[in-house]
C-alpha cells in the first residue's frame, strides 16, 4: 500500500465508513421506498427462464457484464425495461477518465494512479469508499479506456480536462465505425461498440422487460435466487444459477425522489432518460441491502434550455475556445448581469451550487455573432458588460493567472476571435452518487446488517461509494465499466 492510499485508510477506516454509510443513506427513509418493510418476491413454484447470471440493465456496466460474462463461458439473460438498449450511457458524453502515460507524456502531463485515487476521493470529500476508489484508478486504463479500444472505438491522442473533472486525463470524445460503414460518437460511440460485440457472439437482449423484484430465499436470509420480471402485463421469474448483476443506473429522472432530497432541483430538467427511476434500489432494500451517500445529486448545465424551463447564465465561446476543446472549462459561463461568477474548471457541486444561485431568465436560442458587442446585445445584456468581462477573462489568460476565480491556466483560452456563440444554459438533474452499498473489489451487494448478500451483485449509478459527494467529471463511464467486468468475474467464480 502506497504512502497516498495509506493517508485515506488512515483518515476513514472502514468501520467509519460503514458508519458514514449509514448516516448518509439514512436519507432514503424519507424516500418511502419500504426499507423498513421487507417486501421480498416469494420464491416461485417454476422459473420461466434460467441461466447463469441476470444483468438487469444495458448501459456501460450491464453491456460490459455480459461480454465478460459471455467470455468466461457463462450463460447470460441480458434484461432491459426500455424499448431499446443504452440506458444513460447512449446519450451521454461518455469520456473517460484513467491515467495514459502514453498519451499525457507527449502533452508533458504528469498524472499516476496515486493521483487519480487524491483527485477522487478528495472530490468525493473523502467519505468515499478507499478501496472501491482503489479498485477504480487501478483498472481505469485497461478495463476502460483499452477494453472500448479493442472493440473497435477510437479516442483522440490529445487528453482533456473534463467538465469538473479537475485534471487532463479525460479521453474524449470516442468514435466508433459499425460494420455498416456508419460513424458513432460520444456513449453512443461506446454502446454501439458493445451491442456489436453481443451481436457477434449470439447474445440477445430482452427488450422491455421490467424487474419488478428480486427472489431472495427468505426475505432477509439466504441466497438471491434470479428476479421477477414483468413484460406485457405478463409476469415472468428469471433463475440466476450463479448471481444476479444488477446495472439498472440511479434515479436521476425519478422527479419524486430527487426533489425530496434537494428541492431546488423541482424545477429543473434533466439529462436522464425516462428510465432512470431507481426501482431495483428498492427491490434490493426489500431483501436487506443497505444503501449510502443518497442524498448527493449532482446537477450539471450539459444540455441548452428550452422554455417552460428557465436559464441561469450564457456558456460563451470563440473560434480559439473551439478549436481547444468542445468541454465547458474551457468556456465562460456569464450570468445575465453580463459577469463571470464561478471557476468554470472548478468541482461540479462548486458550480452547481453558484449556478442555482444566479437569477433566472427567458431562455434564448443559440446565438452567434461577428463581434462580442453584438453578441452582448443579442443576449440582452446591460451595455458593456459582457465587453468588459471579455476584456479582464482575455487579460488573465495572456497573464495565466485567473485573479477573479483561481481557474486553472491550463484552461485559460482567450475569446478574440469570432464567430462568438452564447448558449442559454441552466442546472439539470444529472446523476445521483448514492445507491447500493457494495463491497469495492468484487461488487458483491452488502445488506445492513454489514453482510454479503449471496448471489447479488451490482455495478454503476445504481450503486454508491465510488464518487462520495460530488463525481468527478467523466468518472462514470469508467466506473460502470470496470465494475460491470469485476461483477461478472466475481460471478464467475460462484458455484451455480
Amino acid at each position: 500500500m502506497d504512502e497516498t492510499e495509506k493517508k485515506y485508510r488512515k483518515k476513514i477506516s472502514r468501520r467509519d465508513f460503514l458508519k458514514s454509510s449509514a448516516v448518509a443513506g439514512a436519507a432514503i427513509g424519507t424516500l418511502s421506498l419500504g426499507a423498513q418493510n421487507a417486501e421480498a418476491v416469494p420464491v416461485p413454484k417454476k422459473w420461466d427462464k434460467t441461466a447463469d447470471v441476470v444483468i438487469v440493465g444495458t448501459g456501460y456496466s450491464g453491456l460490459a457484464a455480459a461480454i465478460v460474462s459471455r467470455q468466461l463461458g457463462m450463460s447470460v439473460l441480458l434484461l432491459e425495461k426500455m424499448p431499446v438498449p443504452g440506458g444513460n450511457s447512449v446519450i451521454a458524453h461518455g469520456g473517460a477518465n484513467a491515467v495514459d502515460p502514453e498519451r499525457q507524456k507527449k502533452q508533458g502531463i504528469q498524472d499516476s494512479t496515486d493521483l487519480h485515487f487524491k483527485h477522487t476521493m478528495e472530490g468525493g470529500d473523502m467519505i468515499n469508499d478507499p478501496e472501491k476508489v482503489r479498485y477504480f484508478v487501478d483498472h481505469a486504463l485497461a478495463d476502460a479506456v483499452q477494453y472500448l479500444e479493442r472493440l473497435g472505438v477510437k479516442w483522440p491522442e490529445k487528453v482533456v480536462r473534463g467538465y469538473g473533472a479537475l485534471w487532463e486525463r479525460t479521453h474524449y470524445p470516442g468514435t466508433y465505425v459499425d460494420k455498416q460503414g456508419k460513424n458513432w460518437k460520444m456513449g453512443a460511440a461506446n454502446v454501439r461498440a458493445q451491442l456489436d460485440e453481443l451481436e457477434r457472439i449470439g447474445q440477445p437482449i430482452e427488450l422491455q422487460h421490467e424487474v419488478t423484484g428480486i427472489v431472495r430465499e427468505k426475505p432477509l436470509e439466504g441466497r438471491v435466487l434470479g428476479v421477477e420480471v414483468k413484460n406485457k402485463n405478463r409476469k415472468m421469474y428469471f433463475r440466476a444459477k450463479k448471481g444476479a448483476i444488477l446495472a439498472s443506473g440511479g434515479f436521476g429522472a425519478n422527479i419524486a425522489w430527487v426533489t425530496q432530497l434537494d428541492r431546488r432541483l423541482a424545477e429543473t430538467g434533466t439529462t436522464n432518460h425516462p428510465g432512470a427511476t431507481g426501482e431495483c434500489i428498492k427491490y434490493s432494500q426489500d431483501i436487506g441491502a443497505d444503501t449510502l451517500h443518497m442524498d448527493y445529486i449532482q446537477a450539471i448545465p450539459l444540455n441548452d434550455v428550452k422554455p417552460p424551463y428557465k436559464a441561469t447564465f450564457f456558456l460563451i465561446e470563440s473560434e480559439e475556445v473551439r478549436k481547444a476543446s468542445i468541454s465547458m472549462p474551457y468556456r465562460i459561463f456569464v450570468n445575465k448581469e453580463g459577469k463571470r461568477f464561478v471557476d468554470e474548471g472548478a468541482r461540479r457541486d462548486v458550480i452547481k451550487q453558484a449556478v442555482l444561485a444566479q437569477p433566472p431568465f427567458e431562455p434564448l436560442a443559440q446565438i452567434t455573432a461577428d463581434t462580442i458587442e453584438e453578441l452582448e446585445a443579442k443576449c440582452n445584456l446591460p451595455k458593456g458588460s459582457l465587453v468588459e468581462t471579455v476584456r479582464k477573462y482575455n487579460a488573465a489568460c495572456e497573464a495565466k493567472k485567473d485573479q477573479e476565480f483561481d481557474k486553472h491556466s491550463s484552461i485559460l483560452i482567450p475569446i478574440k476571435t469570432g464567430p462568438f456563440k452564447a448558449n442559454s444554459r441552466a442546472m439539470q438533474r444529472h446523476h445521483t452518487m448514492g445507491g447500493l452499498l457494495v463491497k469495492g473489489t468484487t461488487g458483491q451487494v452488502i445488506d445492513r446488517w454489514g453482510k454479503p448478500i449471496p448471489g447479488l451483485f451490482a455495478a454503476g449509478e445504481v450503486t454508491g461509494g465510488t464518487h462520495g459527494t460530488n463525481r468527478l467529471g467523466h468518472n462514470a463511464t469508467v466506473d460502470c465499466l470496470v465494475f460491470g467486468q469485476l461483477c461478472a468475474r466475481t460471478v464467475a467464480k460462484e458455484k451455480a
